[in-house]
């Protein structure tokens, strides 16, 4: 790994000093401060090289009335903006101080300690794969604790630093490499190498036959042009104690969308290995999981590999599919695959009997136009916990806006000849909601029209659905500064889980 947490303060270590406006002028003289403008304001960044330290600034004043509660300091942002601002720089030894220096509660002390490290640790990774040696970007980055601040890490807080880095590295790996690399032919091999030495784990990938035999036909239509047969992992999570909680995590596992026979018009192609998002930020999630374990908490995450390629054999804009939950749906457009091996995969994800359904996807365009780039869209079909789900967003500071799934749209996806259309009747009317309403079909067995699933009791699912087809893959426009994977909604779903873990 390119990150390392040491006990020891090296000689030819730098300083970090967190500083605000009250008490910066306590570490510099009023000389330099004039000379220099630093005033300790938020981002305010001042590299001394002659003294090897660097002080950073945490004061944030708003100069208009906001109730955006996005608009606080980010101690994840800062520790990135340290390591971006110093890329040219062959630093690479840090001492952190100064996180103990403020009104804040120890708990709340260590968070932003926690944070911070976290952030720098993910704006000194990169793809480096494909590179020689000497143009590699990733820097090799040890930390240590100032004295001061030393009773502020604790092995649970190193713990959770290796975990989450981890685990949001693997994310943004996965998401960062070509799709000759990562696809449905290689996916199972990747899942084995990372959770198969845990105990904790099971693992089961679900292969073309089996699928065909299970009548996954929403699922298997997207992938069948491919050269890489479609697949369906279920990796289960077993906590270390009695089950008192399930959740199952979806993860849309597009390993590359050439929009199929409606093809993506030229440009829009480029990044498509971005669009199993949704399977790599559940595959990350896991690997955090696993790594920190949970007490009474079982996860399932579930995920439809496919490709959607041009051929022969692709499925076509009219064509009736039959899903696994038995529900028809009308193809309008080839380009509105997610939602089809989605579908599978929900109806799949309800089998298990889990308390919460959480799904993950790279989904719309329209949710990039809607909220931004910034942004998350949260859907769902229960308030408590899609309130839930927006307290640890806010919490971990990753931007996430609830979207109502507005029930006059639902007709936008009913279907004439079918159950439903995999896109809405009008292109201009809130794309990402209809989406999302498309999938909430999947979540309630009531609907199910599949006899062979034996559902006795049908129920519908608490369930939320994540788009993040802008936050996952950006330019620049996220908390780590970086062009490419974020790793955003890893750390947030991971403490959404850890919250149910010991409630």
């Amino acid at each position: 790994m390119n990150y390392k947490f040491s006990k020891y303060i090296s000689e030819d270590a730098i300083k970090v000093q967190i500083v605000n406006t009250d008490n910066v002028e306590k570490f510099l003289s009023s000389e330099l401060l004039q000379l220099t403008k630093f005033e300790g304001k938020y981002k305010q960044i001042l590299h001394l090289p002659e003294s090897k330290s660097v002080y950073i600034g945490v004061t944030k004043e708003s100069t208009i009335k906001s109730i955006d509660v996005w608009n606080k300091v980010d101690y994840y942002e800062l520790g990135a903006n340290l390591v971006n601002s110093l890329a040219k720089t062959n630093y690479s030894k840090f001492i952190l101080e100064g996180f103990s220096n403020t009104d804040n509660s120890i708990e709340v002390q260590k968070e932003n300690l926690m944070r911070f490290c976290l952030g720098m640790y993910q704006a000194a990774w990169h793809l480096d794969s494909f590179l020689p040696e000497n143009k590699a970007k990733t820097k090799k980055i040890i930390l240590s604790i100032s004295e001061s601040d030393i009773h502020l890490k604790t092995l649970e807080l190193e713990k959770e630093i290796d975990a989450l880095t981890k685990g949001i590295i693997l994310t943004r790996e996965l998401i960062e490499l070509p799709p000759q690399v990562i696809n449905p032919s290689t996916i199972g091999e990747k899942i084995n190498s990372e959770l198969g030495d845990n105990p904790n784990i099971s693992i089961t990938l679900l292969d073309k036959a089996k699928l065909e035999q299970m009548k996954m036909g929403a699922f298997l239509a997207v992938g069948r042009a491919s050269i890489h047969a479609p697949v369906l992992a279920h990796i289960v999570l077993t906590p270390s104690k009695n089950v008192k909680h399930r959740i199952a995590l979806i993860g849309k596992g597009l390993t590359y969308d050439s929009g199929g026979l409606d093809i993506k018009i030229s440009g829009f192609m480029k990044t498509m290995k971005i669009d199993m998002g949704g399977a790599a930020t559940m595959f990350g999630i896991i690997k955090a999981l696993s790594l920190l374990k949970l007490n009474h908490t079982e996860v399932h995450w579930i995920s439809a590999f496919a490709e959607n390629m041009l051929g022969g054999d692709a499925y076509k804009a009219d064509d009736i599919l039959t899903s696994y939950s038995g529900q028809t749906i009308e193809v309008f457009n080839t380009d509105a695959e997610g939602r089809l091996t989605l579908a599978d995969a929900l109806t799949y994800a309800t089998l298990q009997n889990p308390d919460y359904i959480i799904d993950a996807a790279t989904l719309t365009g329209a949710c990039m136009r809607a909220v931004t780039e910034y942004f998350t869209a949260l859907m769902g079909n229960d308030q408590e916990l899609i309130d839930s789900l927006q307290e640890a967003f806010i919490e971990e500071q990753e931007k996430t806006v609830y979207v109502p799934m507005a029930e006059i749209l639902r007709e936008q996806v009913q279907g004439e000849i079918a159950d439903l259309i995999n896109t809405g009747k009008d292109p201009s009317m809130g794309g990402h909601i209809t989406a999302g309403l498309f999938l909430s079909h999947f979540v309630d067995q009531n609907l199910f029209r599949n006899s062979e699933l034996d559902i006795h009791s049908p129920k519908a699912y608490k369930w939320a659905h994540l788009d993040i087809a802008g936050s996952v893959y950006n330019k620049y426009k996220n908390s780590i500064g970086v062009d490419g994977a974020t790793g955003q909604t890893v750390r947030s779903l991971v403490k959404f889980i850890q919250k149910i873990d010991i409630a």
